[in-house]
């Protein structure tokens, strides 16, 4: 029996379609890369664990990093990707003191048991990248259905047992033995949590026969897991192009920093540009398909109804934190929660840039106006196209393309990380560029006149506007947990609510999966 579909399905031609096949085909060799790596450090943590002698050439190995030795080999007792990384990087960024050597360490000290379970987190993990690279290739899909199948259960078998393994080891670990503390630690829990949750979502959508948000949902699970591989080139590439004294937990505060939202992003990425070459349904069509919906249209239309509140909040934040108390300082308890390196960095860069804060100012605000507006005329009223795709529309558009231009200056400015100013510019590089992109489709959606995708993409520009100021919202709300005074001094207080403004894409994401611009295609 063929597992390849007696009949290929035509898919509509896209302009620069070559382009997306190549970047396709270098993304999937670089995760089947990671994919090679994470198992051989799966089996060399499995020797590993509980092993004195692994341990001791491990502290050795840290020891000569530390003086500068660059000499002998990682990769028998810490395996191939810490290998590469040290003949790629200095000896003290690669096995140094502040960096991956302490994990390494632990890892060979702690009980059997905990190595065993992430050493088959790791495994399965890279089981994931090595089946999971080929399901988002609509071509593959269609021309191969039961391999198609095939890959999908190993990649759902891999991905639930790997969040499993992760859970108990984390259950059975000190979060000062996390690598990187408590940021790290909060957020591998919201990492297995959030896998869980997706993959189940998308087994229940395949078994009620909603092929779109079954693809959704895989998107932005397969999305989710992409935060090991990104997390690990992102490491090599700071190892590689950083300062020559830069330790690898300093280059790891501004990967770590935009790492969820970006590979949320690249899950919608993946998501859009297959519903980009889906066929497009009848009006007719689409109206039947959405209808199982309506209770998703009715919630979505209550949270529009409250969303000018939210607008609002937004609003008057950014008036007080960029106009009248401009800087960090000003904030209660911020000499408690902030390290002062970073209060230093903003005041240096933003506070003193009045222009630039009035500009920020003033398009967040227009941004926000218009968000407002397009919310209620789109999702509340029910207006025609024509209502929203006028002068809000590009209002919303401009104000959203001056704001990213703002943050990434902002981002530039701030430079590298270090353990004074921790990420440094790359959470404002990071959603200035998204809010960039995001304003140019949605300028394109309107001179293209698609209001399905106007009404998408504007809903990801508001929440880009809507980011910076929710900073100040979830600051004090972190800050009132019982944190252990150890971690709020390393910043993490700060860390958690810095990093997790650019999470409110997933709430677009989330409006993505049950919208117009996903009914009007046929999902196959």
């Amino acid at each position: 029996m063929s597992l390849a579909a007696d009949t290929p399905i035509s898919t509509p031609a896209m302009k620069g379609a070559w382009l997306v096949r190549a970047i396709a085909v270098v993304l999937a060799l670089a995760m089947l890369l990671y994919g090679v790596v994470a198992i051989d450090t799966g089996i060399v943590n499995y020797k590993g664990a509980g092993n004195a002698e692994v341990a001791a050439k491990r502290i050795e190995m840290q020891r000569a990093a530390e003086a500068g030795d660059s000499s002998g080999s990682a990769a028998e007792h810490s395996g191939i990707g810490f290998d590469f990384l040290r003949k790629h990087s200095s000896p003290q960024y690669s096995f140094g003191k502040d960096g991956l050597s302490e994990p390494a360490i632990h890892y060979a000290l702690m009980p059997k048991f905990n190595g065993i379970t992430l050493s088959i987190h790791n495994a399965l993990g890279g089981v994931c990248m090595l089946f999971g690279a080929l399901q988002f290739w609509p071509a593959f899909r269609r021309r191969f259905p039961l391999w198609h199948r095939a890959f999908g259960g190993l990649y759902i078998l891999a991905a639930q047992s790997a969040m499993i393994a992760a859970m108990i080891y984390l259950s059975r670990t000190a979060v000062v033995d996390i690598y990187d503390h408590l940021t790290f630690y909060v957020g591998l829990w919201a990492l297995a949590i959030g896998v869980t949750v997706t993959l189940w979502m998308a087994i229940y959508s395949m078994l009620q026969k909603r092929i779109a948000q079954h693809q959704a949902f895989m998107c932005l699970n397969f999305g989710l897991l992409l935060t090991a591989p990104i997390q690990r080139y992102g490491w090599l590439a700071f190892g590689m192009f950083g300062p020559q004294d830069m330790r690898q937990l300093e280059g790891n505060y501004a990967v770590t920093g935009v790492l969820v939202p970006l590979t949320v992003m690249i899950g919608y990425g993946l998501f859009t540009i297959n519903r980009w070459l889906q066929a497009d349904r009848s009006a007719a069509s689409a109206q039947k398909v959405a209808q199982p919906f309506g209770l998703y249209a009715s919630a979505g239309r209550l949270l529009a109804m409250l969303s000018p509140l939210v607008l609002l909040a937004a609003g008057a934040t950014t008036v007080q934190h960029y106009l009248l108390q401009p800087g960090l300082q000003h904030i209660e308890h911020a000499a408690q929660w902030i390290p002062a390196g970073v209060i230093q960095l903003e005041d240096q860069v933003i506070v003193a840039q009045a222009a630039t804060r009035q500009l920020f100012t003033i398009a967040t605000l227009l941004g926000l106006i218009a968000g407002a507006h397009l919310m209620w005329t789109a999702f509340v009223a029910k207006a025609s196209p024509a209502r929203y795709m006028g002068l809000s529309g590009w209002a919303l558009a401009a104000a959203g393309g001056a704001v990213g231009a703002v943050l990434v200056q902002w981002g530039v400015q701030m430079g590298l990380p270090s353990f004074a100013t921790l990420a440094g510019g790359a959470i404002y590089l990071f959603g200035g560029s998204v809010t960039l992109l995001l304003s140019a489709l949605l300028a394109f959606a309107l001179v293209t006149k698609r209001h399905v995708w106007v009404k998408e993409w504007g809903v990801f520009v508001i929440a880009c506007l809507v980011a910076t100021p929710s900073f100040y919202w979830a600051l004090p709300l972190i800050g009132a947990q019982p944190i252990d005074p150890q971690f709020v001094q390393e910043g993490h207080v700060f860390r958690m609510a810095s990093y997790g403004e650019w999470m409110l894409l997933m709430g677009a994401f989330v409006y993505a999966l049950f919208s117009e611009a996903t009914h009007s295609k046929l999902a196959r």
